[in-house]
């Protein structure tokens, strides 16, 4: 069974999985044990649709230069870990100015070992982020057409896990409580007929969350788990037309089992029902079947394979009701020689939006090959592609996107 500290360090990875993790040998440590670790990213891309347009409309093409560079600073003191991180990131589109971005993501995951039985995690995350043009509120050719910039948005997320139970106990109980904000910085007052209700401001929500999940060992590698989750989501404003509200309380009542058989496959499978209550009346609520599949398989310490699925009720982007959202994704990373190797993935995502005729079916697939000069020192180089199938025409479009980059861990 995972100790509180190895529980909490897998909580945190969870939440910061787009960052890089850097080897031990990485980076450089102060006299005072802080260790500092610079991270590079860098892509070259061609899009042959950058705003996502149907087929009814010209497309546009553009090349890109993306560029992430960031810095990591990590403390181990008498067990207890600290974790800052900052990455920024900037996109320059060679003939579609109106898409680029810079965006700001900092976080921090800390573990403090209160005693062998009992753990405590904090987690804080900032976005200073966008929305890519043919997406979220902007997705559509109405909106997209007619766009300056990316929708751009600010992301607070704070949560503490509390984790009690000793490494070799049979049961473990879990902790968390989270905070989370959100805020829209820019189309926040659309005036144009038609387009009033689209502005960003009526999507600015604050949420808060907690939940309680209880772990009991019942073979050496798998667990059993009871789970239950609260969220409360408060929108700043109601809808500008109706003036009803899009406030929700979201519950989880799960059950499930976690696994990790002999270190080469781990999962965790949920089931249960999830019950989401709006204030308002007059919208529809959602009672129903929900679950979630994590598994990674590695059969060969040379290939992995990834597995994810999921199906739950969720807020839109566009409208103001949910969205009865069911996804699959998959993965392989194979390794053909040292230094060489592979990895395709695909992940199909339906959603079919209540109180609406809407559906849309969204398939992202990318291929890319890569090679290692070290351990911290990469290139690949690869294809991206996706196809949206939407019941709204011209919501429906196909994307591709090839590329060549490096990854860098100084």
């Amino acid at each position: 069974m995972n100790s509180p500290k190895k529980t909490l360090i897998a909580l945190a990875l969870l939440s910061t999985s787009s960052w890089v993790v850097a080897n031990e040998d990485n980076g450089y440590t102060t006299e005072s044990g802080i260790k500092i670790t610079p991270l590079f990213e860098a892509y070259y891309e061609y899009n042959d649709n950058v705003g996502r347009y149907s087929p009814s409309e010209s497309l546009e093409s553009s090349s890109a230069l993306i560029a992430k560079p960031g810095v990591m600073f990590e403390s181990d003191r008498n067990g207890n870990q600290y974790q800052i991180a900052y990455q920024l990131s900037s996109g320059n589109y060679f003939d579609s100015d109106v898409d680029d971005f810079l965006d700001h993501a900092f976080t921090t995951n800390n573990f403090v070992q209160i005693s062998q039985r009992s753990g405590i995690g904090f987690n804080y995350t900032y976005l200073k982020s966008h929305e890519a043009r043919g997406t979220g509120i902007l997705a559509g050719d109405q909106l997209t057409t007619i766009a300056t910039e990316p929708v751009k948005y600010s992301l607070h997320n704070a949560n503490v896990t509390h984790v009690y139970g000793a490494e070799d106990a049979t049961g473990r109980l879990e902790s968390n409580l989270r905070y989370e904000n959100k805020k829209y910085n820019n189309y926040r007052d659309l005036t144009a007929p038609g387009f009033v209700a689209l502005s960003t401001k009526y999507k600015d929500y604050d949420e808060i969350a907690g939940g309680l999940a209880f772990y009991y060992q019942i073979f050496p590698a798998t667990e059993l788990l009871l789970e239950i989750d609260l969220a409360d989501r408060q929108y700043k404003l109601g809808d500008p037309i109706s003036g009803s509200s899009q406030n929700n309380l979201d519950a989880y009542f799960l059950v499930g089992t976690q696994w990790d058989i002999t270190g080469k496959t781990t999962g965790k499978l949920r089931l249960g029902l999830q019950d989401k209550n709006y204030e308002d009346d007059a919208r529809e609520d959602f009672n129903g079947f929900s679950w979630d599949l994590d598994v990674v398989w590695e059969p060969l310490t040379y290939s992995m394979i990834a597995l994810s699925a999921a199906q739950s009720a969720i807020d839109p982007d566009q409208g103001n009701n949910f969205i009865n959202q069911t996804s699959f994704a998959a993965s392989w990373k194979h390794f053909w020689l040292s230094r060489v190797y592979s990895n395709i993935a695909f992940d199909i995502i339906n959603d079919d939006y209540s109180q609406s005729a809407r559906e849309d079916d969204l398939l992202r697939s990318s291929f890319y090959l890569g090679y290692a000069f070290r351990e911290d020192t990469e290139i690949t180089a690869g294809w991206r592609y996706e196809d949206n199938d939407s019941s709204i025409d011209t919501n429906r479009y196909s994307q591709n996107v090839w590329y060549l980059g490096t990854n860098l861990v100084f």
